[in-house]
């Protein structure tokens, strides 16, 4: 009985081998067995994946790509290797003086994976959990450099409370000498900090003026207030300075002719920063009680708050270290804190920003906790009470919730080994604060330490064991997040742990996964159009990393590739061309554009390897590179060469109501089959039965191989002859290095009867 079905979409994209037969899931109809190095796309089409163009060898083969965006105009991707960072930009390596720009680091080759960034402008911040944080800096158009973070009041631990432990240091500035009376130092801490707080003793000027003069100069930080009383006439002129006392420069200034006083007040942000008041053309008074004027300025945060960098412990109680923030006095003080990062201590592995701060997060002596930086300054971290302060918090956890990544939404939302949890304000309204922080665990899914991805207003994160995407989004019903499945459906397509992601957000939006078997699996992810669809892309070879940055009106997506033990940086070839000659569809490429030749050189990282051609638009096959050359069969003007690979798209088996039931698990044959194809030339379809037929001539004219290839749009209709068998296994696939786009299938079934 002959019956007709459509295939009308195949953005469902690749699903699990446990979905056959599923034909009461509604993405069973737009789904595939088989997606490899097609593409999907919002549309419902499947478009061949472009080739990769090659762009340089890898200083080492393990190799991790990271991108540094300083603007749509200015978009590198870092190479960070074996102890080395290099740049590559507009898929060209930076050269200075014929040499590739490079940057030593401390990262080894095993340690790549543990690295996080954030990036603000020309300075991105990287975390390692085994290293200082540092700042890759870009100095120039091509130049950078990468140097430790610096701090003004770094993240310290817990104060101590044990007044019988003391510490005293021998001077306020400059290199120094720590004493303690307890055990406290550990030769872990050479490199940290540690915050040493001294009540000032004097904390106000007060002076009676009964002629012009200066007061005495007072540290000021923080609030204060300033005061007159008396009957005078003259100026009074509280007066700043920057510089220890070199330079005066007048702040305020207060008159009176017999008649007034002032109260003021004010915050001094700065700090070492010192002041005065002075008295300018003074008369006496013949009248009042009290015939002169009497000043009083008042700094009641009378703490002073220094760091000192400890270079060396000599033992135990005795360290050795730069002042960063000067002292407050040389007494002995029992109020100090150990800084949180340190060898010692351990180092963040995760940083963010959340509402113009800073945050970090997670050490290895404290897994759970979170340091967020002062409001707009993001070297200061010391707490205090104040809305804008630094601000610490510890997730309270049953578990050891070690923090695997922070992502900003509308919330800080933190990533750990056992659960999700988001930061924010207790009201949605307001400012995150050190009083007003609500932290809250909305899922328990537990994350992997890759790093979570803002896709659209969600998340989407890698969960613990690596084998599930999952989207973080908040929901009304739930009134919080709620974390669904994004490989619910094709469970398999992960098997082999993810490794690595990346988000290219145009033309279409894809998450890029390499995957722990040197695959790539891609979710084309498009929330609002309900499309959510997964697709494979392999090579010759195995990948390594993957990274999209940002161009003028897309995304470049750059690959390292380990083919045959080296490692090549290679950039994904642009989807769309005006000329068949443009078009690469083979992997690792060059292309010569020039005067007519039949040598093709510069293939040194494709020696011994079988490549495919594209020469002016016609094919020529079966050609190996030797001593880094290829020699062409027709010399030609316009050359691409490369690595072949298949590209494979098979749809679901289709099943259709039948007058008498179900189609299903009943003998059916595939008869005509009509493909309707865009801008494509060649590829192959079969019925499962292993004779592969063409779908498109490669020309109007002739067959030739050396025949220049057109593009058609067109419907191709194909008799497929198949013999019958329970399940349809329409398989069409694209070996040459032409395009082929697939939109939609119509296809006839011979039922057999019950």
């Amino acid at each position: 009985m002959p019956v007709y079905g459509a295939v009308t979409s195949f953005n469902a994209g690749e699903l699990s081998p446990k979905m056959i037969g599923r034909t009461d899931v509604s993405q069973y109809a737009k789904g595939c067995r088989k997606l490899c190095n097609f593409f999907v796309t919002p549309y419902g089409a499947v478009e061949r994946r472009p080739g990769t163009l090659f762009v340089a060898k890898s200083k080492s083969r393990r190799v991790r790509l990271i991108k540094f965006v300083f603007s749509s105009d200015a978009a590198y991707v870092c190479e960070f290797g074996d102890r080395y960072i290099r740049f590559f930009r507009n898929g060209r390596q930076l050269v200075c003086d014929g040499a590739p720009v490079e940057i030593a680091t401390f990262y080894t080759a095993d340690q790549l994976e543990r690295i996080q960034v954030i990036q603000s402008a020309d300075v991105m911040t990287i975390v390692h959990p085994l290293h200082p944080v540092m700042e890759l800096r870009r100095i120039e158009e091509n130049s950078f450099v990468l140097i430790e973070k610096e701090f003004e009041y770094p993240p310290v631990l817990e104060p101590n409370i044990d007044d019988s432990i003391k510490i005293t240091p021998s001077a306020v500035s400059g290199t120094i000498e720590l004493v303690a009376t307890a055990d406290v130092f550990d030769a872990g801490n050479i490199g940290g900090f540690w915050q040493l707080v001294h009540t000032r003793k004097k904390s106000e000027i007060k002076k009676d003026f009964d002629s012009d003069g200066v007061s005495d100069t007072l540290e000021v930080f923080g609030n204060w207030t300033f005061t007159t009383h008396g009957t005078w006439t003259g100026n009074v002129v509280l007066q700043r300075s920057y510089d220890g006392g070199e330079s005066w420069y007048n702040y305020q200034t207060f008159s009176s002719a017999k008649d007034s006083n002032t109260s003021t007040s004010g915050i001094e942000q700065d700090e070492n920063v010192l002041y005065r008041v002075v008295m300018q053309d003074y008369e006496q008074s013949d009248t009042g009680t009290l015939k002169l004027c009497r000043i009083l300025f008042v700094n009641p945060d009378f703490v002073t708050t220094g760091v000192v960098r400890i270079t060396s412990v000599a033992d135990a109680r005795h360290a050795s270290g730069n002042v960063i923030r000067k002292l407050g006095g040389t007494d002995a003080t029992f109020e100090w804190n150990e800084g949180a990062w340190s060898n010692r201590r351990g180092f963040p592995c995760s940083v963010a920003f959340f509402e113009e701060r800073m945050m970090f997060g997670g050490t290895a002596s404290r897994p759970q906790t979170v340091w967020g930086s002062k409001t707009g300054d993001w070297d200061n971290f010391l707490l205090s009470d104040k809305d804008d302060a630094g601000l610490e918090f510890t997730l309270a956890s049953d578990t050891v919730n070690t923090i695997s990544w922070m992502c900003q939404h509308n919330a800080l939302i933190i990533g750990t080994l056992d659960s999700e949890w988001t930061l924010s304000a207790s009201d949605s309204g307001a400012a995150l604060t050190p009083s007003n922080a609500k932290v809250k665990r909305q899922s328990v899914y537990g994350s992997s330490r890759t790093p979570a991805l803002m896709v659209g207003d969600t998340v989407l994160f890698v969960q613990r064991g690596k084998r599930k995407i999952r989207e973080f989004v908040y929901t009304w019903e739930k009134e919080g997040y709620s974390s669904p499945d994004m490989t619910v459906l094709a469970e398999h397509i992960t098997r082999s742990e993810v490794i690595e992601t990346t988000l290219q957000q145009l033309p279409d939006s894809i998450l890029w996964c390499v995957l722990g078997n040197g695959t790539i699996a891609a979710l084309t992810y498009e929330r609002d159009q309900e499309v959510i669809g997964w697709h494979r892309h392999t090579t010759a070879g195995k990948f390594v990393s993957v990274c999209a940055v940002p161009d003028q009106v897309s995304n470049d997506i750059y690959f390292a590739v380990d083919r045959a033990g080296e490692t090549c940086i290679e950039i994904l070839s642009p989807r769309t061309f005006d000329d068949i000659a443009d078009a690469c569809f083979v992997d690792s490429a060059v292309i010569y554009n020039g005067t007519e030749t039949d040598t093709i050189d510069n293939l040194d990282h494709l020696e011994g390897m079988t490549v495919s051609i594209l020469a002016d638009g016609a094919l020529q096959t079966g050609k190996v590179v030797e001593n880094g050359q290829v020699i062409l069969d027709v010399p030609a003007k316009k050359v691409v060469i490369g690595l072949a690979y298949e590209s494979v798209v098979a749809p679901m088996p289709y099943e259709v109501d039948m007058p008498d039931g179900t189609s299903m698990l009943r003998k059916k044959a595939v008869g005509e089959v009509r493909v309707r194809v865009y801008d494509s030339v060649g590829g192959e379809i079969t019925s499962g039965n292993g004779d592969f037929q063409q779908v498109i001539s490669r020309d109007v004219l002739s067959d030739s191989m050396d025949a220049r290839v057109n593009l058609k749009t067109e419907v191709v209709v194909m008799n497929l002859l198949s013999g019958f068998a329970c399940e349809t296994n329409i398989e069409i696939r694209q070996i040459d290095p032409l395009p082929l786009n697939v939109s939609s299938l119509v296809i006839t079934l011979d039922v057999a009867e019950k």
